[in-house]
């Protein structure tokens, strides 16, 4: 009898620990420079081919250049700070079943705020207008597994 309650104690504990893990959100966020140059900087490079394949299919610009990139892991229910340049921070929070909400904050200001939902491996794209005829983007993406949907 011992064993056994021993045994469900450890597949109860397992079970709590695999589920609160579960809840974590791995995050990916790249802050982009749009710019029709053909060179972005000695500190840039070109996006990932992914993110960069969504950006030419939604805006104008010839070239998109990786300012920053960073990556966090967001526990349920907790917010997260990312410091993507000295003129823009994300505030980002898990708010579950891959749902986040995102604020943006540009030179001390909030410049965007909104819920979304990320499915992995797509990219969330967030942006606005820069000086000289470029702008600046936010990727987000989720780096954990894809959502699976079945039909009952």
């Amino acid at each position: 009898m011992r064993n056994v309650l021993k045994l469900l104690f450890s597949v109860i504990f397992l079970g709590a620990v695999a589920a609160a893990g579960a809840a974590d959100l791995k995050l990916e966020a790249t802050l982009v420079w749009g710019t029709n140059d053909d060179t972005g900087g000695p500190d840039c490079k070109p996006v990932d081919a992914q993110l960069a394949a969504k950006l030419h299919g939604m805006f104008k610009w010839k070239n998109y250049f990786e300012i920053t990139n960073k990556t966090a892991a967001l526990p349920l229910n907790k917010s997260r700070s990312l410091t993507m340049s000295d003129r823009c921070t994300l505030e980002v929070r898990n708010l579950g079943a891959s749902r986040i909400e995102v604020k943006c904050i540009g030179r001390g200001k909030q410049v965007h705020q909104g819920a979304y939902t990320l499915d992995p491996p797509a990219w969330l794209v967030l942006g606005g207008d820069a000086t000289n005829n470029t702008a600046w983007f936010i990727g987000l993406r989720s780096t954990g597994p894809s959502k699976v949907i079945t039909k009952n």
